[in-house]
């Protein structure tokens, strides 16, 4: 299913690639933030002719989806994104960032209301998958709080600043939705 706007409970979604180039240099900027990109396995500064051209090779690629997601008031709250999306078993790896400009309480509520929705109720899918570095409690207890369940442990998986960080499975299925 290709999702490119959509709008529920308060909440408006936009598929990157559907927004303007001023709207992915303001993502960006959110992405390069060190509150943001301390988590990610890829924690360098990433430079906007290479976000603009992965926002183009958006375009083709139907295994993964960048969504803005924007609260009541139009404004900007965080991103969710779909990787590796496989139609077939029904499954997909989920992550999410959010604007680390706003500090606003019920961002977090607001943005997995919308992952929750898109991946079950939208793209159909039966499971979703996640990846988070062991160290990032923070969004653990976020996950879990949202109905994830430890799965696993990738052993020393992320080099970071000359030492190894262990990455968390974590998942969730359709049908516990409302566990």
């Amino acid at each position: 299913m290709e999702i490119a706007e959509l709008e529920f409970d308060n909440i408006k979604v936009i598929n990157f690639t559907l927004l303007s180039n001023d709207s992915l240099k303001e993502i960006l900027s959110w992405r390069n933030s060190e509150e943001v990109r301390k988590w990610m396995y890829n924690d360098k500064i990433i430079f906007l002719e290479e976000h603009l051209g992965f926002v183009n090779s958006l375009k083709s690629d139907n295994k993964n989806l960048y969504l803005l997601i924007q609260n009541e008031e139009n404004e900007g709250i965080g991103v969710i994104y779909f990787n590796r999306i496989n139609h077939y078993h029904k499954n997909a790896f989920l992550g999410l960032y959010s604007n680390p400009f706003i500090k606003k309480n019920g961002m977090g509520k607001l943005l997995a209301k919308s992952f929750l929705n898109i991946g079950f109720a939208k793209l159909d899918l039966h499971t979703l998958k996640l990846e988070v570095l062991a160290n990032n409690e923070k969004a653990i207890r976020f996950y879990k709080k949202n109905g994830f369940s430890i799965e696993g442990t990738l052993k020393e998986f992320v080099y970071r600043d000359n030492y190894w960080i262990d990455v968390i499975i974590m998942g969730k299925m359709k049908n516990n939705l409302f566990k």
